[in-house]
């Protein structure tokens, strides 16, 4: 009988080292999937108004150790329409996000710009009172 659950315990430890990474495979790319579905409804929420409908591309680039990455691409905006994109997105995205604006125009010379957006929480400053 012990050799029994001496055995049975061998192969439950055998499926678990066998099973274990990919479940955990699993999860990560799970959680990955959730995290860059509510960057993009936010980043939709956000820049889903009619004056910016077709004006704009967005792409979201997650990474498993580092920040996650909201990539705008503007075509044909002012000025005022990049900052109030970059205004809005900011003030929504989370603090571990980071935003960047890449502004295309067409004019005689092509000209093309970009602009990164990182909110870090503030420090907190140790000082003896």
């Amino acid at each position: 009988m012990v050799e029994l659950m001496v055995s049975l315990g061998k192969l439950s430890i055998g499926f678990l080292c066998i099973l274990g990474p990919v479940a955990l495979a699993i999860l990560f790319l799970q959680n990955r999937e959730h995290r860059e579905s509510e960057l993009y409804t936010t980043v939709l929420r956000e820049l889903n108004v009619p004056e910016l409908r077709g004006l704009f591309t967005a792409r979201i680039l997650t990474r498993p150790l580092t920040a996650d990455t909201v990539v705008v691409d503007l075509w044909q905006c002012s000025r005022e329409q990049v900052w109030g994109v970059i205004e809005r997105l900011a003030a929504q995205l989370p603090e571990h996000v980071r935003l960047e604006v890449n502004g295309i125009t067409d004019c005689r010379v092509r000209s093309t710009w970009k602009l990164t957006v990182m909110r870090t929480q503030p420090s907190l400053a140790c000082c003896p009172v």
